[in-house]
């Protein structure tokens, strides 16, 4: 299986979600990114998600696992 299989995209309703959303990220295992074309940041980090959250037209996260139901409360539908 080839790294970063797994992509969702996002989206946050604030604050709240953001700081959950890197709660969540933080508790799993591996790398958890958040992807933009050529732009990766860290899930694990609260100021990667809030810079992500705010300057990107769209924010996909991306893990080595299936990480649905971690993120299901953010997955953008």
């Amino acid at each position: 299986m080839e790294k970063g299989n797994y992509r969702y995209p996002v989206k946050f309703n604030g604050i709240q979600d953001m700081l959950e959303f890197t709660h969540s990220a933080s508790k799993c295992p591996g790398e958890v990114m958040l992807v933009n074309g050529h732009h990766r940041l860290s899930a694990k980090s609260f100021l990667s998600v809030m810079i992500a959250a705010l300057s990107w037209d769209s924010v996909t996260v991306e893990a080595d696992f299936d990480c649905y139901f971690e993120f299901e409360a953010f997955i953008a539908q």
